[in-house]
């Protein structure tokens, strides 16, 4: 029997993180939002996350990125948000078949906050907190809050997620070339201000930022960390082919970033857009 998500934290040196989930669904033709395909495409979702899991993936994300009522209702409007939630987290459990943690997956509501949008603070925090509770509820192994551009935002996610949960939470900012996010967050900022609201992992996924580049800027923070830091960086940039963005980064370039991002003291290591299960089975030996 595995321990649980906090312990395994604390005691794994390096741990292997899955791969992306919306991009691989597009390259099959699936929806966007990808929850949606929780309900349209099920076997896909299942095949895909079960081959993460095949490889030894020891985190696995359900499909449930976005899906809070505030984004479902400009982009999934005809769905049950709560449903594509539900059913994410059990196709990620089937696939998981108890062999990996499985993680819910909370993105932006897709709006900035005031002062520099329309988005106040009450309505972001209601719809993290909304989407939290129903992940809560379906038995998942923590959470996974990414892809945040903005330090406040994340900052009340977070929150949110803890006024429902004591589970692990992994907070993953964008950082760019530049050493900071969209808003001018550095990393030992972000860090500082997400750890004392009971953060277990920090660090980065998506973004154009290289992993060289994500090592050296994540360096300083790993050394002081308290907790695991995790990088999950695309597959590099897209190039646009017949109207479809493709990622080319090869597997060997892959492994050689992941490697690189390790000797900087990243412990939680993977990939977000573009990587795919042969970049996840090219560094999979180095967990072991």
């Amino acid at each position: 029997m595995k321990p649980d998500f906090r312990t395994f934290l604390k005691e794994t040196r390096h741990i292997l993180h899955c791969g992306a989930t919306g991009t691989e669904l597009m390259k099959i033709g699936g929806e966007t939002p990808g929850p949606v395909n929780n309900a349209t495409r099920p076997a896909d979702v299942l095949a895909m996350q079960r081959r993460y899991a095949d490889l030894g993936c020891q985190i696995v994300l359900a499909n449930t990125f976005g899906m809070n009522p505030l984004f479902a209702a400009v982009h999934a409007g005809q769905y049950d948000w709560r449903e594509l939630n539900r059913a994410g987290v059990a196709i990620a459990k089937e696939a998981s078949a108890g062999r990996s943690y499985v993680l819910g997956n909370i993105g932006p509501v897709g709006e900035m906050l005031e002062p520099f949008g329309t988005l106040t603070r009450e309505a972001a925090y209601d719809a993290y907190r909304s989407q939290a509770e129903v992940l809560a509820e379906c038995g998942i192994d923590g959470f996974s809050v990414q892809t945040f551009f903005h330090l406040e935002d994340i900052k009340l996610a977070v929150a949110a997620v803890r006024d429902v949960s004591d589970l692990p939470v992994c907070a993953h900012l964008v950082f760019n070339a530049q050493g900071a996010t969209m808003m001018g967050d550095t990393p030992e900022r972000c860090y500082e201000e997400l750890l004392p609201l009971g953060i277990d992992v920090f660090g980065h996924n998506c973004g154009e930022i290289d992993a060289h580049t994500l090592g050296d800027l994540l360096a300083p923070v790993a050394e002081k960390a308290e907790i695991p830091i995790s990088a999950l960086p695309n597959a590099g940039v897209p190039r646009t082919v017949d109207g479809e963005l493709v990622y080319d980064m090869t597997n060997e370039d892959f492994r050689s970033g992941t490697e690189y991002l390790m000797s900087k003291g990243v412990r939680v290591l993977g990939g977000c857009c573009g990587v795919n299960a042969g970049h996840i089975e090219a560094i999979a030996d180095l967990f072991g």
